[in-house]
């Protein structure tokens, strides 16, 4: 894959219990892909709403693995691992949250044009559960007349 890409990242949030509310997530971006050391890196900047701010985001992924920094206006450091619980401060602009991941699953599947990574997990917040959370992560090459093709 070439090192220009359109990288998705998708979430799904479920609050509440039984049949809580459901949440979308999606941003779309282009960026940068890189293959090292048996690690997969992404780069891209995300845009804030209604702010001139972007947060620059960079993502590891292996099999067992997917580490998440963002730096900007938000600054956190995810850690992603099977089984496994990790804490992280998320730090914005109102103050800064003890957020705790438990990660269920990761799913990593490799193509010679794509690559997709698929997350489950339970978030905390300051120690109180908030969500179950899915996050999918599609990176694709652009096309030959300089675009991008976006797939499912």
């Amino acid at each position: 894959m070439d090192k220009d890409v359109l990288i998705t990242v998708g979430g799904l949030l479920y609050t509440g219990s039984g049949e809580g509310e459901k949440d979308n997530v999606d941003v779309i971006s282009p960026g940068q892909y890189y293959f090292k050391e048996g690690k997969h890196y992404l780069f891209y900047d995300e845009v804030v709403e209604e702010t001139p701010e972007t947060i620059r985001n960079r993502i590891e992924i292996t099999p067992d693995e997917v580490k998440v920094s963002k730096r900007g206006i938000i600054n956190t450091e995810m850690e992603f691992r099977p089984k496994e619980e990790t804490k992280t401060h998320y730090s914005t602009p109102f103050g800064t949250l003890i957020m705790g991941i438990r990660t269920d699953r990761i799913q990593v599947e490799e193509k010679d044009d794509s690559l997709e990574a698929l997350i489950e997990y339970n978030l905390e917040v300051n120690y109180e559960h908030v969500s179950e959370c899915f996050i999918r992560i599609l990176v694709q090459p652009k096309t030959e007349n300089g675009g991008f093709t976006l797939s499912e």
